[in-house]
């Protein structure tokens, strides 16, 4: 023996015999098919979750958004004289609104007849107008009609739409969940405060005949509603 240090060779022996053994393959290849299977069906499964996490994160979920809706109303009733003009108050308070509901939209009905009782006497011409007032609402917008008349005792229909976006009718929407689709239609002060209608009376009478009046009545619907929404 020399004073070189000589490095043990290392022994396959085991190995080799761990190999030739065919029980001992059999069960190492299915260890490894098993595995096999188990890494493509995770990531399988990771690729599907990514696509959902994806999804929700951009917003992608369609949702049904529908309406509860409810009515509350004011009338009221007045005699004008010819040449009149006069502007009739409503308050809509929020403590008047129902748990959950917000007001959608405002309608006004002017009615009134020929009440004379002259003979022949034609029907008296009435104006009506909304004007603005610091009631939150959607002052602006195209569907809106905010005056009218008439001078054959037609109603008169005026119409103010106080949330954005109200029509009444369902809509859709995409969005994370339900939470975040309903925030729009949760947001609170549109439609209350003072809500005012202006009516002007010019008189027709007949011939030799004088009629200086008319009874004028006044009819508002506050039309509320209340949102839920529906995974699709």
């Amino acid at each position: 023996m020399t004073g070189e240090d000589v490095a043990p060779e290392f022994d396959f022996t085991a190995f080799t015999e761990l190999l030739d053994d065919r029980t001992s393959n059999i069960t190492m290849g299915v260890v490894l098919a098993l595995v096999v299977v188990v890494l493509a069906y995770t990531t399988v499964d990771l690729a599907n979750l990514n696509e959902e996490v994806r999804g929700l994160v951009e917003g992608e979920n369609n949702w049904d958004v529908s309406f509860e809706l409810q009515s509350m109303t004011f009338q009221e009733t007045i005699v004008m004289t010819d040449g009149e003009q006069r502007q009739l108050d409503f308050d809509v308070d929020q403590s008047d609104l129902s748990e959950g509901f917000r007001v959608g939209h405002i309608r006004a009905t002017v009615s009134y007849g020929e009440t004379s009782g002259l003979p022949a006497d034609p029907a008296d011409s009435v104006a009506a107008n909304v004007p603005q007032t610091d009631m939150q609402a959607q002052w602006n917008d195209d569907n809106n009609t905010l005056s009218g008349s008439s001078n054959d005792a037609t109603d008169i229909e005026l119409l103010l739409r106080t949330h954005p976006g109200f029509t009444g009718q369902p809509v859709n929407a995409t969005g994370l969940n339900e939470y975040q689709v309903l925030q729009p239609w949760l947001v609170e002060g549109f439609g209350t405060g003072t809500f005012s209608v202006v009516l002007e009376l010019n008189t027709q009478s007949p011939p030799f005949l004088n009629d200086g009046d008319e009874e004028i009545m006044v009819n508002i619907e506050v039309v509320m509603f209340k949102p839920s929404a529906t995974l699709t």
